[in-house]
């Protein structure tokens, strides 16, 4: 999306996508009043403009347009960072009729920043159950069974606010961690291996950026098998970064064949390029399959809202 479509997102409907309903409207219902999204308060002090779509935080003296709210949801993070999150969430909640149904609030759960190992006390491991977690991955076209069957949900405190967030195990006991509003992983970054069998491998496996890849993988093969899908079951491999794909290496070696199903952008043509290097005519890059779209959940969402308009 441009830069000046992106600003034209309203700012109410992102905030109800979020789980933030606002509190009062004036008589004119241009003017709604929310508790922050940026900041505990007791009074409602966020105010919204919906004729000027803009904020403004009258308790933290900050305001701006939308992309700005962006950047102030994600820890004042960079312009670019902030765009790429602002149009997922925006394809999220153009897919399905949040406004309608809002998410409920149950407690704060985005995090100002990235904590780091030592920042992350108290944590609590229990089944993914959480309304609002089971609506994200809903929103992802992620079946519920199939993220509660690889998923867990985590719960932690973090500079004396508490969290949660769906977990994704790696093979050295960290962990990847994401909800709406952040994406981030707890201990030692590494791959996650999903193999068929216990017992032995499968003579192919098939290779995920992340674990949302995964996932969609796992969908779409139950959909009749999807034209992108491998017709004979496969072990996988999710790198949880591509910056660790030469620690993947030794992993994939001990297939027939590899499947990459990377992003169609830089840094999955330089991973493919690292693992094509070692394990040659061994390995095969999937993404041309669905080359209109950036990932495979791209390509899952794009092909739910062309059946729904069938």
């Amino acid at each position: 999306m441009e830069i000046e479509e992106l600003k034209n997102i309203e700012i109410t409907r992102l905030l109800n996508h979020l789980g933030y309903n606002p509190v009062s409207k004036n008589r004119a219902n241009t003017q709604w009043m929310y508790h922050s999204p940026l900041r505990e308060d007791r009074t409602p002090s966020f105010s919204v403009s919906t004729r000027k779509n803009l904020w403004n935080d009258l308790g933290a003296g900050i305001g701006g347009n939308v992309i700005d709210l962006a950047i102030q949801l994600n820890g004042n993070c960079t312009f670019h960072k902030a765009v790429t999150w602002l149009e997922e969430q925006y394809r999220l909640f153009s897919n399905s009729n949040d406004m309608e149904h809002p998410i409920k609030k149950h407690h704060v759960y985005i995090n100002p920043q990235r904590p780091s190992a030592s920042d992350i006390r108290d944590i609590r491991i229990v089944e993914l159950t959480h309304k609002a977690l089971l609506s994200y991955l809903m929103k992802r076209c992620i079946p519920l069974d199939i993220g509660m069957k690889y998923c867990k949900e985590i719960h932690y405190c973090a500079y004396g606010r508490e969290y949660f967030g769906i977990c994704f195990p790696n093979i050295v006991g960290g962990m990847e961690i994401r909800n709406a509003f952040f994406k981030g992983c707890h201990g030692e970054k590494s791959l996650s291996l999903i193999p068929i069998s216990k017992e032995k491998h499968t003579e192919s496996c098939c290779v995920f950026e992340g674990f949302m890849d995964f996932l969609s993988y796992q969908t779409l093969l139950r959909n009749s098998k999807d034209e992108i899908t491998q017709p004979y079951p496969s072990d996988c491999i999710v790198l949880n970064s591509t910056s660790i794909v030469h620690k993947a290496i030794p992993f994939m070696e001990v297939y027939n064949h590899v499947y990459c199903y990377l992003d169609n952008d830089d840094a999955g043509l330089r991973a493919f390029s690292v693992i094509e290097k070692t394990l040659g005519e061994h390995t095969t890059l999937m993404s041309h399959l669905y080359n209109d779209y950036n990932d495979i959940n791209d390509y899952l969402l794009g092909k739910k809202k062309r059946q729904d308009k069938e």
